[in-house]
């Protein structure tokens, strides 16, 4: 009997900040902020939990008012950058990451799907000497990234089976399972391994090291 072997791993897919960018720092004082302009408390935990689903939904759901989520929404926008690249608390790449890219970089097809802003993205992979290592790069603050996954899927020309997604999130981890992509969710990033283990990830990693040699054992 001839079965059919597992397709191999052809293209791996980063959620950007918790995985490859340092930036929970930036992220939640900006958000903490914009909700404080229009007279809520946030805490860091609240924040965390908003990505176990879609982090924009999870935004409107905390605000409750489509007033003051309309004023929130402006805040974040015209604050951005101003957080982003703060000297103090701005977004770096995480130790280790610019390395561990240029390993994968030759065996496979590499792609960025984010809810961040594709332009500081693209600035903190030019900083860091990894422009070019990405074949696709996505990113749209107010865009579902079901959508986006879709269209790297698309122009790759790669199948879901031979997908993997790697995010720091429950949202991306049960999206990317949908999809029927393989999944590995990593713990420094936005949620815990605690949280994480909730989405049944198919493997959860604690540093760079142990990701490469996951993604050869998924390979």
């Amino acid at each position: 009997v001839i079965r059919n072997q597992p397709s191999k791993v052809k293209l791996i897919i980063f959620d950007f900040d918790g995985v490859l960018a340092d930036s929970f720092n930036f992220f939640y004082p900006l958000i903490r902020d914009g909700m404080a302009s229009i007279g809520l408390d946030l805490t860091a935990n609240q924040y965390r939990d908003f990505f176990i689903g879609n982090v924009h939904q999870s935004f409107k759901d905390f605000i409750n008012n489509e007033k003051k989520y309309l004023s929130f929404s402006e805040f974040r926008k015209n604050n951005y950058d101003k957080y982003y690249y703060d000297k103090k608390n701005g977004v770096r790449l995480f130790w280790g990451a610019q390395e561990f890219i240029k390993k994968l970089d030759k065996k496979y097809i590499l792609a960025i799907v984010s809810s961040g802003h594709q332009k500081n993205i693209e600035n903190l992979l030019k900083e860091n000497g990894l422009t070019g290592l990405f074949n696709f790069v996505l990113a749209n603050v107010s865009y579902a990234k079901e959508g986006m996954i879709e269209e790297v899927l698309d122009r790759s020309n790669t199948k879901a089976e031979e997908t993997i997604m790697i995010s720091d999130t429950v949202g991306d981890i049960m999206v990317a399972k949908k999809v029927g992509f393989k999944t590995i969710a990593v713990t420094w990033g936005f949620q815990s391994a605690g949280k994480l283990k909730k989405s049944n990830p198919d493997i959860i990693v604690k540093n760079f090291k142990d990701l490469l040699a996951k993604i050869d054992k998924l390979s």
